[in-house]
């Protein structure tokens, strides 16, 4: 069961109190609330009284500053292939998997061509690699461009970890721990301004089940994943507490998910303001209209 506080929806707490006079004048017409507050379409449910839907994470989307020098890293320094290569009228998509992956994983590279500026350095969050040989990896990752900045070691409660950046500082954790011997992506993370928030938005909205959680040093974080123990793809909310203060809102991320139930996920991570699906902090959610079959 969730440790939940008790506290106000956040549409209630980004709104000011109504003076005195206007509070009494609407108690006395017995005024409709909706027309007081707005209609927000996220108010419309408590979460706490959403039906359950599950969901599962099948990919994620990072924009690049360049893809000549970020994909080398993945392809040749983590071992991904390319499955996909798309090209917009304003970007450049390269999608990649590891070739031996127990489950649905992919990586889209994103260089935006339509000349606006973005912000694509420092994300929050980091890209998570399994690995029989923690070491081997580290030295291709290097030897391909990337940025070793702790060297592997075993770390107490978490085995064998390292970690590294790629050329737009997208931090990389590295582990010794793939139950297949193979080396995959295992896991996402995104970057959360509230931990707790973003744990019962991705659970009660989204539909994934919190697995996991740990505090290191320098950030804390939930690890989502599907109900009924289904092997896939994990989500990593990290809230950073190392006082840094990282850019949480509105990267240029975005999560593909899969659900038994998408139109009702859509509804529910619908934003009016930016007319798209998204979480708290902005990141896009890319949801597959097909229902799938979650095994709930």
């Amino acid at each position: 069961m969730k440790n939940r506080t008790l506290r106000f929806p956040f549409w209630f707490q980004r709104r000011w109190p109504l003076p005195a006079a206007l509070l009494f004048a609407v108690l006395l017409a017995g005024c409709d609330w909706s027309v007081v507050f707005g209609n927000d379409p996220e108010d419309e449910d408590d979460d706490e009284n959403l039906t359950a839907v599950a969901s599962q994470v099948t990919g994620f989307e990072l924009g690049v500053s360049d893809l000549d020098m970020s994909l080398p890293v993945y392809r040749d320094g983590l071992g991904m292939e390319v499955v996909d290569e798309v090209e917009t009228d304003f970007s450049v998509r390269v999608t990649l998997a590891s070739p031996v992956s127990p489950f649905e994983a992919t990586l889209t590279l994103i260089e935006f061509t339509d000349g606006l500026g973005r912000n694509l350095q420092d994300n929050p969050g980091k890209i998570v690699f399994f690995t029989a040989d923690a070491d081997a990896l580290a030295n291709r990752f290097a030897n391909a461009g990337g940025v070793v900045t702790v060297p592997p070691s075993n770390q107490e409660d978490f085995g064998v970890v390292g970690f590294g950046r790629d050329p737009d500082k997208n931090l990389i954790e590295i582990a010794e721990t793939s139950p297949t011997g193979a080396t995959y992506l295992a896991a996402i993370g995104i970057g959360a301004s509230d931990l707790d928030q973003a744990r019962d938005f991705y659970v009660d909205r989204v539909g994934l089940t919190e697995r996991q959680f740990l505090s290191t040093d320098q950030y804390d974080e939930y690890i989502m994943g599907t109900p009924e123990d289904i092997p896939s793809l994990s989500l990593v909310l990290m809230h950073w507490t190392d006082g840094s203060e990282p850019r949480y809102r509105y990267n240029e991320t975005r999560v593909r998910l899969i659900s038994e139930n998408p139109e009702e996920v859509v509804e529910r991570t619908w934003s009016e303001e930016d007319g798209r699906t998204q979480d708290l902090d902005g990141n896009r959610l890319i949801i597959n209209d097909e229902p799938a079959e979650l095994g709930s």
